[in-house]
């Protein structure tokens, strides 16, 4: 995976690099083989029944027009099987999950000058020690607030508190809305939140070896709450915590924006498990399906990268998502000729196109499964073209 993927993660940096603010959206999902029990070298997932693996993507996105740059790091691990008998202090021992937040935030190295990079995570992100390895590495955090450890509410470090307990202390600052996408057969809705910040100072937390030689973490913690839900709904609450300076209403709802955007990266687990299909695919080693997962999650990026823009910049030029040969064939697939020139939308909808994509009045915007299906076939006509333009010029 690391010798198919190196130069891809090189370039989404490098990308990265480019943008004053760059989000790098990190969670985990699991790789369901179950039903392929001829897979040789897979771990336990879910509740313990089921075998495949885990993978940790490290997504980097632009927040501002909404862009998703590539797979900054990504990881594939296998779940271990906790020993019988296991005692509380081998436990601790044991290598953690939580590891993975940690080694894609280190690997993600110091970002130049002028850019900005958060690390945006979950409940799981919510670890000390990726809150510390973030400052370390130059970076910024947001996270979701899963442990209600202890923080101090002051500089001077007078007055400890539990993080949660404070949150839902602090008087509202503002009301605003938020969009709630639609998931697990939840209906989409829009929320009306009132919104509240505060400086905190995180320490490392009891039990830590040495806990008082490591830093104190600088931070703000973040309340965005739903008021007036609708009967038998749960209402939204969210408790960040962030390193970004928080304050001004505006602030706040920048940070709400930013941790929006954290379902980014979940839709990506969708297409490159529904829209590429990598559980259905069938080989007998974990290192060749290892391989094959590499790639698939190439193409998901692809795939998603066309999606995002269809989305945020439909009327930009196809140059912004394509290169020049790609917007040819595309053109040509259109039924136009001599100098092409596409816009995002035209061109995304012609990539569809090739994938079963109709485009009638009241069809909406392409699927993933059909984009995928598309650029499949996208990239079958682009080798042909390319082989005719190369004879041409060789005549």
């Amino acid at each position: 995976m690391t010798a198919i993927q190196t130069p891809h993660w090189d370039q989404t940096r490098e990308a990265m690099g480019q943008h004053p603010t760059v989000l790098i959206l990190h969670d985990t999902t699991e790789l369901d083989f179950t039903s392929h029990p001829a897979l040789d070298g897979t771990g336990p997932i879910g509740n313990g029944s089921g075998r495949g693996f885990l993978q940790h993507n490290s997504l980097a996105v632009v927040p501002e027009p909404r862009r998703v740059l590539g797979l900054a790091y990504q990881q594939l691990e296998l779940r271990r099987e906790a020993p019988d008998r296991e005692t509380a202090s081998q436990r601790r021992d044991r290598e953690r999950e939580s590891k993975l937040w940690v080694r894609g935030i280190e690997a993600m190295g110091q970002p130049p000058e002028g850019s900005r990079w958060v690390n945006v995570g979950d409940r799981g992100a919510d670890l000390y020690k990726a809150m510390a390895v973030s400052q370390k590495m130059g970076h910024d955090f947001l996270f979701r607030v899963a442990q209600d450890r202890q923080v101090w509410r002051d500089e001077s470090r007078e007055t400890l508190v539990k993080l949660r307990e404070y949150a839902t202390s602090l008087p509202s600052q503002g009301d605003d809305a938020v969009a709630l996408p639609a998931r697990g057969g939840r209906a989409s809705r829009t929320v009306r939140v009132h919104l509240a910040a505060s400086r905190v100072w995180v320490p490392a937390p009891v039990g830590t070896p040495g806990r008082t030689g490591h830093p104190v973490v600088a931070a703000w913690v973040v309340r965005i709450w739903e008021f007036d839900p609708p009967a038998g709904v749960e209402p939204l609450d969210w408790v960040l915590v962030t390193s970004v300076p928080t304050e001004t209403l505006a602030e706040i709802r920048e940070r709400r924006d930013w941790y929006g955007c954290r379902w980014l990266v979940e839709v990506f687990h969708d297409i490159e498990k529904n829209g590429c299909g990598a559980e259905d695919r069938r080989f007998e080693t974990a290192a060749r399906m290892g391989a094959c997962l590499a790639i698939l999650s190439l193409v998901a990026v692809r795939v998603f990268q066309l999606r995002t823009a269809l989305e945020s910049v439909p009327n930009e030029p196809a140059s912004a998502v394509a290169t020049a040969d790609e917007i040819a064939v595309v053109g040509r697939v259109l039924g136009k000729r001599g100098r092409v020139r596409l816009t995002v939308r035209e061109f995304v909808r012609g990539v569809a196109s090739l994938g079963g994509f109709l485009g009638r009045k009241g069809d909406g915007e392409p699927g993933v499964r059909t984009l995928w299906r598309g650029y499949q076939r996208l990239q079958d006509l682009l080798l042909g073209y390319q082989i005719h333009e190369q004879d041409v010029g060789n005549r």
